[in-house]
Parts: structure tokens; C-alpha cells; sequence
């Protein structure tokens, strides 16, 4: 990051804002000038920078391909997610229509299925909070600096929030309702002031992949174990066989 910002002081370009993508951006925030200070902190633009790595490079298709392996394992809701998306596929092909943002949304079993992914096998599992006063939650006192772990998955797993929890079941959200993915049971994007800014984007991204996926190919996946931890991930990343759809 220090070679970066040395290369960016030389640069014209990079002061006059001819690129324009997240990292120009920051590190023209960085020679900025307010007050002779400069405006963001060196080891703060790296940090952001580090953090959008992450979501953006493996949270979203680590989520895909646990559709994918939930779906092999479940005939039965392959095939309804199948049939969904068929049917909005003929509609735009009798209308020549382009797809919008609200066409995916309202596939309401596709919505089921993510949802139901990510309640299964939360990307990120847990997040660490450190109380920066004295906390008491429930009687249990939180002393200031102690530092905390929030588990998601075992909110996620947990039969008082939902029945059969170790059970793939898109079906459930239909008793559920979607209010449901807002409350504190549920919470794959975290919740409250940190709530991910990415969730709708990242809800329509996987709609996407699984509308194109289930209406263009049939496959097989090999037989493969989910690992929990330290993140949720495929142990062989799950090989799979595809061959396109004769409609």
C-alpha cells in the first residue's frame, strides 16, 4: 500500500481523478490536504481496502456454489426452482423484454432458497465486538475491553428459531414470511448499524447465477463435505458435471 501511494504522488492522473475505481478513490483521499493533515490515514484506506476483498471476492460465489450443493441434495426443490425461473424465462422470450432487477426479486421460491442457503451455512459465522464500556445483557456483566463473539450459525441452528434446523428446507420461508429475514434469527449480513450494505445487491447476484444456471444446464455434483470452520467453504470446492438443457 506505501509503494502504491508513492507511485500515486508522482501521478497526474491520479490527482486530476482520471481512474475512478474504489482504490483511486481512496488514495486521493489520501492526498488530500485539510487543515495540513492528511484527510484518511494510510493504514485506514488499507484496511478498507482489505475488507472489500473479502466480500467481494468470496462471499457471494462461496454462497452459489452452497446452492448448488443444496439443490443436489434436494430433487424436489431443484426442480420447483427449475420450474420457477422456466417460466420467466418463456415470459421474456414471447415478450423480448429485458430482465429487471424486480423480475428476480419476485421469484418468490428462488428468494426461498437463498435464503434458506444462507441460514444453513452462514458465510461469515461469527464477528468479534469489544465493548467499549460496561455492557450488562441478561444479567451477565460485559466489563469494558473485554472483547466478544457472536456466533451466527448457532442463532441459525438453534431449534427455537427454527424447526428442524439441520434440514434444507425452502419451505419454511413460506411459513416464515419475509419479515422474517430482517429480525435478529436471521442474519447472514449482520444487523442493526453494521447491517451489510451489500445485501440487495448480493441477494440479486446470486438469483441471477442460479435463474441462468437452472434454465441453460442439468448437472451432478460429486459427493463433497461443507466446512465450518474458520469460514464456510466446499472441502473439494465441489466438482460438478454440466450438459445443457434441451428444451
Amino acid at each position: 500500500m506505501e509503494r502504491m501511494s508513492d507511485h500515486g504522488d508522482d501521478d497526474d492522473d491520479q490527482k486530476s481523478g482520471a481512474a475512478n475505481d474504489a482504490v483511486d478513490v481512496l488514495l486521493r483521499e489520501y492526498f488530500v490536504e485539510s487543515n495540513e493533515k492528511k484527510s484518511l490515514p494510510l493504514d485506514f484506506i488499507s484496511g478498507n481496502i482489505v475488507e472489500m476483498m473479502i466480500p467481494g471476492e468470496e462471499t457471494v460465489p462461496m454462497a452459489m456454489t452452497l446452492a448448488v450443493k443444496f439443490l443436489s441434495d434436494s430433487p424436489v426443490a431443484s426442480k420447483q426452482l427449475m420450474e420457477e425461473n422456466m417460466e420467466l424465462k418463456k415470459q421474456k422470450i414471447d415478450s423480448c423484454d429485458d430482465y429487471t432487477w424486480t423480475d428476480y426479486t419476485s421469484l418468490s421460491f428462488t428468494q426461498n432458497v437463498i435464503s434458506e442457503t444462507l441460514r444453513m451455512a452462514n458465510i461469515i459465522n461469527a464477528v468479534w465486538r469489544k465493548a467499549l464500556k460496561d455492557v450488562e445483557i441478561k444479567g451477565y456483566l460485559i466489563p469494558q475491553g473485554w472483547c466478544v463473539l457472536t456466533s451466527f450459525t448457532s442463532v441459525h441452528m438453534d431449534e427455537e428459531n427454527y424447526e428442524n434446523p439441520y434440514h434444507f428446507d425452502p419451505w419454511r420461508w413460506e411459513k416464515i414470511g419475509g419479515g422474517a429475514v430482517n429480525n435478529n434469527n436471521y442474519t447472514p449480513f449482520g444487523g442493526g448499524q453494521r447491517l451489510c450494505p451489500g445485501l440487495d445487491l448480493s441477494r440479486l447476484e446470486i438469483s441471477i447465477f442460479l435463474h441462468h444456471l437452472v434454465t441453460t444446464y442439468g448437472w451432478v455434483a460429486e459427493k463433497d463435505d461443507i466446512v465450518h470452520f474458520p469460514t464456510v467453504k466446499m472441502k473439494k470446492k465441489l466438482p460438478i458435471t454440466v450438459a445443457p438443457i434441451r428444451i
